[in-house]
């Protein structure tokens, strides 16, 4: 279920949430296929011999080890890849929707240390890795810029393509900061509404897809430890 608690801009019309463009429903449907599409081996079966004196005829036995590999194979299909549902989300909670790159997606509030318009002024600094935009200053405290396009979709970005983001989503201690191009509203979801992620994946920053919305929901922690790494 989702509830929309607040709006920056009007309403969109419901057909532009029903039938998005044929570029963004590719790339969700991408992400859906690497995360749906992983697969979990799953432990040997073993089979115990029957015991040399033990009364227990042949065909028994044969029978026995059919019903222990069916029954393995049963338990397999329902221990596969299951969604990766954060504590967080046992309750309803809020996500800010905001787009990148053409792109929207959502991130927890809780996750979030605040919000900061920018001009697209920052200090560039030697060696800093690509998805780096340069450091600004916020409350005394210096805070690295980060090109959320470069950095989650390299894939959708052109070789020469300018960024021009709006907006800044402060998160870890707020020394980081996610450049956005622009803030739609914020909802309030519980986590049926959410098409979770299934095992790791290749994408760390990807928590899953708020259905009705068509976004994407980020997971932070895993966006942490990429700039970490």
């Amino acid at each position: 279920m989702i509830r929309r608690s607040g709006e920056t801009r009007p309403a969109q019309p419901a057909s532009k949430i029903a039938e998005p463009d044929t570029a963004l429903k590719s790339y969700l449907d991408t992400l859906l296929s690497e995360i749906d599409g992983l697969s979990v081996a799953a432990p040997p079966t073993e089979v115990k011999e029957a015991l040399a004196n033990a009364d227990i005829k042949c065909d028994e036995v044969v029978d026995a080890r059919v019903e222990v590999t069916t029954q393995a194979t049963i338990s397999e299909a329902e221990s596969g890849p299951q969604p990766v549902v954060p504590q967080w989300a046992d309750e309803a909670f809020q996500v800010l929707l905001f787009e990148v790159n053409g792109i929207k997606l959502g991130i927890p509030l809780a996750s979030l240390m605040g919000i900061l318009n920018f001009s697209g002024a920052a200090s560039q600094l030697p060696g800093q890795p690509s998805w780096s935009l340069g450091v600004i200053v916020n409350r005394e405290e210096k805070v690295v810029v980060i090109d959320s396009a470069r950095l989650l979709m390299p894939e959708r970005l052109g070789i020469d393509e300018a960024v021009s983001p709006q907006q800044l989503l402060l998160i870890g201690d707020g020394d980081r900061a996610l450049a956005v191009d622009r803030i739609c509203n914020t909802l309030v979801v519980d986590k049926e509404a959410i098409r979770w992620r299934c095992g790791a994946g290749i994408r760390p920053w990807y928590a899953g897809i708020i259905i009705e919305e068509l976004s994407v929901l980020l997971d932070v922690d895993g966006i942490m430890k990429m700039l970490a790494g």
